[in-house]
């Protein structure tokens, strides 16, 4: 990926709206103190602003409808990220954002603080609140572009071209019949088109009504020079000659969000290790469409895996990259109470303490060779039948052929802690355990690794054939 030595350049990508889920970012608060600064820090000032805490909209699919409540639930979810994969050692060398993502990267990019962002940013969510919701928007797969701009161009101020997110992956925005018929004709040339669910028809016409309060709300903010580089949704190049300034974010509104070009310039610039800050994949993937496969693409967060799974897998694949990791930053929260939120594998920690909590427990362990070849498997669960009262499965971790890798056996929910017990293997309380339990069927056989210090130590990761009792 880079030359032996050399540390690789990182890029940032914020995701826009549509990226979240509900729960997005609740459990690594829980798990982890550093992102948990970073969000209540600014607890009370989002309050303030909406009412409301951001734990409040992070969890509740009702609160997320409102784009006043989204917007800056959003916004500080991927500040607070940023921070916390800085302070693990992961700064970013560039950055790039998609719509709202825009705002974190630019504030990320030191454009504003966090304080001036979320104002800002909540003053857009309170201007889209006030424009009746109409539109709709189209992901089209496949398109000739310029056949694409055609076509849209055909309805007027109907329709506009929303996004260019990778090449053949074009985004368009407008009017109810304009996206009727648009999507007929673009099915009628065999290009894949998906409805986007989304509050309004962003970037078109139709969202202009909010241009002026945005515009007033950005006055009120003073702008600096980038202190970052940072590839701008409108140009896709980098920021010089004063932008991003004040007006800039009423011309970004109703333009298109030229991603596609903005992954370029971080490419161009050198970068070759890119983090979605926020949930979702959509700007790896659409990253990647475009990538020569030389580069390492890391999601963001997802609801399918435990957010503490999800940062230590990418920190253990960042460090395997070349970037040197702050682990001693990482586990410093945690050395005081000797308790952990997972550890990469191999890594030294203090011993756990003795816990009155109900352990997550199992039996053994193989590790078949070559696990690290064994590219993204899937996870069977077998539930035991009899024998105790406590649920107790086997799970194996099998390749895209069906070959285990991994495989855990007696994994228990439920056992009682006593004291001979103590200095053992970590102890999880039930409601993390089920949650993780859950998980399983679609965890990755690097995800499983990852998640094996919070069972049984760093060292349960055995040679082939060889067991750990």
């Amino acid at each position: 990926m880079t030359a032996a030595g050399t540390r690789p350049r990182t890029g940032f990508l914020f995701p826009g709206q549509s990226s979240e889920y509900v729960g997005m970012g609740v459990e690594l608060h829980r798990a982890h103190p550093l992102f948990r600064a970073g969000i209540d820090r600014h607890a009370e000032q989002f309050r303030r602003l909406t009412g409301v805490r951001p734990l409040d909209v992070f969890a509740d699919p009702a609160a997320q409808t409102r784009a006043e409540l989204l917007q800056p639930a959003v916004f500080l979810l991927q500040v607070a990220l940023a921070e916390f994969w800085t302070s693990c050692g992961v700064p970013p060398d560039a950055v790039v954002g998609h719509s709202l993502g825009e705002y974190a990267a630019a504030c990320v990019a030191g454009v504003f603080g966090v304080e001036e962002g979320l104002e800002l940013v909540s003053a857009r969510g309170r201007a889209f609140a006030a424009v009746p919701g109409a539109g709709r928007m189209l992901a089209v797969g496949g398109p000739d572009p310029a056949e694409l701009e055609y076509l849209v161009g055909a309805h007027g101020g109907a329709a506009s071209v929303a996004a260019y997110n990778a090449p053949e992956r074009i985004v368009v925005s407008g009017t109810d019949t304009a996206m009727g018929e648009l999507a007929a004709a673009f099915e009628r040339r065999g290009w894949l088109t998906i409805p986007l669910e989304t509050t309004h028809a962003f970037h078109s016409t139709l969202v202009a009504p909010a241009v002026p309060a945005l515009l007033a709300a950005a006055g009120r903010v003073r702008h600096r020079t980038p202190a970052v580089p940072l590839a701008l949704n409108l140009t896709g190049g980098w920021a010089a000659g004063g932008e991003p300034g004040a007006e800039y974010w009423g011309r970004q509104l109703t333009s298109p969000v030229r991603f596609a070009a903005g992954v370029r310039t971080l490419r161009d610039g050198g970068c070759t290790v890119f983090v979605e800050v926020g949930s979702g994949r959509t700007l790896t993937t659409a990253g990647r469409a475009q990538s020569d496969g030389g580069e390492l693409w890391l999601a963001g967060l997802s609801p399918r895996t435990p957010d503490s799974a999800t940062v230590l897998e990418h920190l253990t694949r960042l460090e395997e990259a070349g970037i040197p990791v702050d682990w001693v930053r990482y586990h410093a929260p945690f050395r005081a109470t000797g308790r952990t939120a997972g550890d990469r594998p191999g890594a030294d920690r203090p011993a756990p303490a003795p816990s009155t909590e109900l352990p997550f427990r199992f039996e053994r362990i193989v590790i078949h060779e070559p696990a690290s070849a064994a590219g993204s498997g899937v996870a069977a669960v077998r539930h035991r039948v009899g024998g105790t009262a406590r649920e107790v499965v086997d799970v194996s971790v099998v390749d895209d052929a069906g070959r285990p890798v991994v495989e855990v056996f007696g994994l228990e929910l439920g056992a009682r802690t006593g004291a001979e017990e103590a200095g053992g293997p970590d102890r999880c309380s039930p409601q993390e355990a089920e949650r993780l339990l859950a998980s399983l069927d679609t965890l990755t056989e690097d995800q499983l690794h990852a998640l094996l210090p919070l069972w049984a130590g760093p060292d349960a990761s055995t040679p082939v054939g060889s067991t750990e009792e």
